[in-house]
């Protein structure tokens, strides 16, 4: 038995498939530092991002106890460094003029 469709046929079909089918991954709520520093640090160093971000800001280290905090492990001793993107996103809009994002890395 062969089955044959016309063009309205296909047509019906696809609509009626496309919304089963998704092509893009939900963004997770928590990324590796090194997964989000061209996206959200604009591809700075790790270490650049510890000294101008993490260090400057401390209050968005979860360790030391801000509800809103949004990275733990901020200096990666023992744990990966992790991000909260839901608030790092935010705060990140909301402080981009008070980041110095042409200082230089300090080796």
């Amino acid at each position: 038995m062969q089955l044959t469709l016309n063009k309205d046929d296909l047509q019906a079909l696809a609509e009626q498939i496309a919304p089963l089918i998704t092509t893009t991954q939900p963004e997770p709520d928590w990324a590796k530092l090194e997964d989000v520093r061209a996206d959200l640090f604009a591809g700075k160093a790790k270490s650049w991002i510890r000294l101008y971000i993490f260090d400057a800001f401390p209050e968005i280290q979860i360790e030391n106890g801000n509800p809103k905090a949004w990275v733990v492990g901020a200096h990666g001793t023992g744990k990966i460094t992790k991000i909260y993107l839901p608030y790092a996103r935010s705060w990140m809009h909301k402080h981009h003029d008070e980041i110095d994002w042409t200082a230089r890395e300090v080796r």
